[in-house]
């Protein structure tokens, strides 16, 4: 007599526990948690990279933005994989693209702050 392993009847346990559910089922089920997956996480930040590239190539001259670091600019001039941006009066930086992260909504020049 050859000895029975606990893991044999384990899988003897489950397979008549499931009622001998097919390979069909099991793929039907991996297919929803896929698309789960799809629509809950991979989806909304493909559109979110969209929206960010959009945005980078709509940006022109005097565009006022907003970048990664926090500073708020004035854009002077736009290259091709940079941009040159104005921080403060005659204070210009060369930027890559890739850190505006929104545009300013086009307002008013802000009031120059007064010096005490």
């Amino acid at each position: 007599m050859t000895p029975v392993l606990s893991s044999d009847l384990l899988f003897l346990h489950d397979a008549s526990a499931t009622g001998g559910a097919g390979m069909g089922q099991t793929l039907i089920l991996v297919a929803m948690i896929v698309g789960i997956f799809y629509f809950l996480m991979f989806r909304p930040q493909q559109k979110a990279q969209k929206e960010q590239q959009a945005l980078l190539a709509s940006l022109k001259k005097d565009d006022r933005v907003v970048m990664a670091s926090g500073f708020h600019g004035k854009i002077w001039a736009v290259k091709d994989d940079t941009l040159i941006v104005e921080l403060a009066r005659d204070v210009r930086v060369e930027i890559d693209k890739s850190a505006v992260r929104r545009k300013v909504a086009d307002e008013a020049e802000p009031a120059p702050l007064k010096q005490k």
